[in-house]
């Protein structure tokens, strides 16, 4: 399989690659793996995401309570 990629996209996994001295090809062959298999345990369509969060969200308690005092 070949994927087409913009020129700069493709110098990000190219340096990403030689950060972690791995091959740019097992590093885009990884990230597609962990999103099928993420996208395989959910019934969400895409559209459905955000108001799937914001129904969440809502039923979580106040997030200020949640936030550190700043020093």
């Amino acid at each position: 399989m070949t994927i087409e990629l913009p020129s700069s996209l493709e110098a990000q996994l190219q340096d990403l690659a030689s950060k972690e001295g791995r091959n740019v090809g097992t590093i885009v062959e990884e990230a597609l793996r962990q999103y099928l298999e993420s996208v395989a345990i959910t019934d969400l369509e895409s559209e459905q995401i955000a108001e799937a969060q914001i129904a969440l969200a809502s039923e979580l308690p106040e997030i200020s309570a949640w936030k550190v005092p700043k020093a």
